[in-house]
């Protein structure tokens, strides 16, 4: 079973999304706070997608997206926001694909699918590479 870690702030919102996933077959993991640290979740937990909670005007979602990916530099990591610019600054903030809130499930499968596929391919050049 692959793995996906949310990090949702609105409870209501975190409790429909992982419900979605576990529907689908997904493990899901979740902070349970802000403080937590996010990084020592995904070396236990080792998702293969992260879905984060983005304010574009919060430092800290920026700085979060930024530390995954320079620890885990081939984990997608899917944007979860209802700011309106999301689909224009999403790459530059380091995020591989974005959620625009609120979105439909089949949305989130589609997002979800996309990426995990992009993981595995990822992760078998890699291993060609090698």
């Amino acid at each position: 079973m692959e793995t996906i870690m949310v990090q949702e702030n609105d409870a209501a919102t975190l409790d429909v999304i992982s419900a979605a996933l576990q529907m689908e077959g997904f493990g899901v993991c979740s902070p349970a706070d802000q403080s937590e640290n996010i990084l020592n979740m995904i070396r236990q937990h080792h998702p293969k997608l992260v879905l984060l909670d983005c304010r574009l005007g919060n430092q800290s979602d920026k700085e979060i997206c930024k530390k995954v990916k320079v620890h885990f530099p081939r984990l997608p990591v899917i944007a979860l926001s209802c700011d309106n610019h999301i689909d224009v600054h999403y790459r530059e903030l380091g995020f591989d694909d974005y959620l625009k809130k609120p979105f439909d499930l089949d949305q989130l499968y589609q997002g979800v699918r996309k990426q995990l596929s992009g993981y595995k391919r990822k992760k078998i050049n890699k291993e060609l590479t090698l």
